[in-house]
């Protein structure tokens, strides 16, 4: 799903059209329809425009005028980094729960939990996803939750 306002698009890559049954095209894009639903792209771009505003007080509340400074370049870059760094986990903690907010929605729209088990161990093979990662890479850097954590969802 991607898109503001009336430019929304669900894009559905031609591998997966290719290789999964209907009825889990379906519940993917059911589950696309899920983010449209929730307004996932408008909350992350506020989102987005927040942190970069915070960012940005904050880096002139600690430099003032001096940000301007080109010496102070590699400053600028080593506080975004840690700007970055020290978001990550709530990040990927709201990102983790809209994609569980879209499943559901995917699940209630289609009522098709056996599409949703198989869509979800097809796509694990296919990306090679990670069942176990570390917990703290889980907190860090997963954007989506684990696929075991997607299958125990479906009441199967």
């Amino acid at each position: 799903m991607s898109g503001l306002g009336r430019t929304h698009r669900v894009v559905v890559s031609d591998t997966l059209l290719e290789q999964a049954p209907p009825a889990e095209v379906r519940l993917v894009v059911a589950h696309e329809l899920g983010h449209r639903r929730k307004q996932h792209q408008p909350r992350g771009t506020v989102l987005a425009i927040t942190g970069a505003i915070a960012s940005t007080v904050v880096l002139w509340a600690l430099l003032g005028t001096r940000v301007a400074d080109p010496h102070r370049v590699p400053l600028l870059l080593l506080l975004g980094l840690a700007f970055s760094l020290s978001s990550l986990p709530a990040l990927t903690a709201v990102s983790r729960r809209w994609e569980r907010q879209a499943d559901r929605y995917s699940l209630e729209l289609t009522g098709d939990d056996a599409a949703y088990v198989a869509a979800f161990r097809r796509l694990a093979r296919t990306n090679l996803s990670d069942l176990d990662p570390p917990r703290l890479l889980y907190l860090l850097l997963f954007t989506h939750p684990t696929p075991p954590e997607r299958l125990g969802a479906a009441e199967v």
